[in-house]
């Protein structure tokens, strides 16, 4: 039975197209938070169990001179720039949207006492295998109990998982579980406009959100530079690997399966539409140009 014939069977007997059209109508109801397997590939990849831009000293380096040894060590160096912001050493720290743990295992090597929050089933599983000890939260932080961890964190932190949360709900529970004299560290990309790209929350509205709540901003630092070697390391790669082997592929579909080139051919536009976009969302100039990456450290007044 060829390949292709397998395939269609899937869209031609009924038992299986009612399967087909099951999964696509509810394609939507399996969250991508709850099973996200690019961040587990990402994971994979990096071995320090970090899933962010990291953090370069240097923000001049060149792609071509890079490693993935390099971003590691970025990611490390940015962990820490979290670590430095923490001045309660006693009170437990809770990270939200934690990851892999990278950041965990940073706050247990500095003698702190992390707690972990996340709403992923393969990030949750790695952290009870390998953070062994450390508390658990497998929820969305907008779900957390505020009654339960009223006053109880002496730190907060967001790293690179603000922009997932709801501003409206997050910022006041935050406010509801810090301590009277906590801090909530936060790092991540804000956009200054509703153009570009859809991710990223929008910094003056974000602003205006924690002054509603009593909170204020009382350390600030534009990191975007020490990000961009990463996103530029990425569209290296991208551009100059994953596009000529794109081509490549399409090149042997036409020689070697000229039919199925043939079915794909109206929709290829739209891919290589799609392709573009994606390259442009990790194009330097392009990521500098519509957002701003910012580390800071937020208190209640």
């Amino acid at each position: 039975m060829s390949i292709l014939f397998k395939i269609l069977r899937r869209f031609i007997l009924p038992q299986h197209l009612a399967k087909v059209i099951s999964l696509q109508r509810n394609r939507k109801k399996h969250q991508r938070v709850y099973d996200d397997a690019q961040l587990k590939l990402y994971a994979e990849i990096l071995p320090g169990d970090f899933l962010h831009y990291g953090y370069f000293d240097n923000p001049n380096i060149e792609p071509r001179e890079m490693s993935l040894n390099d971003i590691f060590r970025a990611q490390e160096n940015y962990g820490q720039q979290l670590v430095n912001l923490v001045v309660d050493k006693e009170s437990p720290v809770l990270d939200i949207g934690c990851g892999m743990g990278g950041l965990i295992a940073l706050l247990r090597k500095n003698k702190l006492n992390p707690l972990a929050l996340t709403p992923d089933v393969n990030q949750a599983k790695h952290i009870r295998e390998k953070y062994t000890g450390v508390p658990l939260l497998e929820m969305k932080f907008e779900d957390l109990d505020a009654k339960e961890y009223h006053k109880y964190f002496g730190t907060v932190i967001t790293s690179e998982s603000l922009q997932y949360l709801n501003l409206d709900v997050s910022v006041p529970l935050i406010a509801e579980i810090l301590k009277q004299d906590g801090k909530w560290i936060a790092c991540d990309y804000f956009k200054h406009s509703e153009k570009g790209e859809k991710s990223g929350h929008n910094w003056g509205y974000f602003t205006r959100v924690l002054a509603e709540h009593g909170f204020k901003i009382t350390y600030q630092r534009d990191i975007t530079p020490n990000v961009l070697p990463t996103i530029a390391y990425a569209h290296m790669w991208a551009t100059q690997i994953g596009l000529p082997l794109k081509d490549f592929i399409l090149g042997k579909i036409l020689v070697k399966a000229p039919g199925i080139r043939y079915a794909m051919e109206e929709a290829l536009p739209e891919i290589e539409a799609k392709i573009h976009k994606n390259i442009d969302t990790i194009t330097p100039k392009i990521f500098a140009a519509n957002k701003q990456y910012i580390l800071m450290a937020i208190e209640k007044i």
